[in-house]
């Protein structure tokens, strides 16, 4: 297969997210979905961790899939949406960590 130069690459990675159970004391349960990650440049990728939670999400995510709400409705992916969920610590420790994992291979030979 031939490599072809995107302006934008956007991929879907698996995303997990751990949260406090509302069921049993003292354990985690763990929600999965998909992101589609943004794939940066190297210059991008520097400067994403130096960004507050928001501004660094905005710049890493595309979009999403399988997030509901409470009433089990999907969520659908707007910047109104992503604002909320920056202020979300479990969700932000779980994007940050799918998205080091969505790096790690080219960290490992660079």
């Amino acid at each position: 297969m031939s490599f072809i130069k995107k302006k934008v690459s956007a991929y879907p990675w698996p995303v997990e997210v751990r949260k406090p159970s509302e069921e049993v004391a003292g354990e985690f349960e763990t929600h999965k979905f998909t992101i589609r990650f943004k794939r940066l440049a190297k210059k991008e990728l520097n400067e994403f961790q130096e960004k507050e939670d928001y501004e660094a999400l905005k710049t890493i995510i595309a979009g999403w899939s399988e997030i509901k709400d409470e009433e089990d409705k999907d969520v659908l992916f707007s910047q109104k949406n992503l604002k909320d969920f920056s202020e979300d610590v479990d969700f932000v420790q779980g994007v940050v960590a799918a998205f080091g994992k969505f790096y790690a291979t080219a960290d490992e030979k660079n």
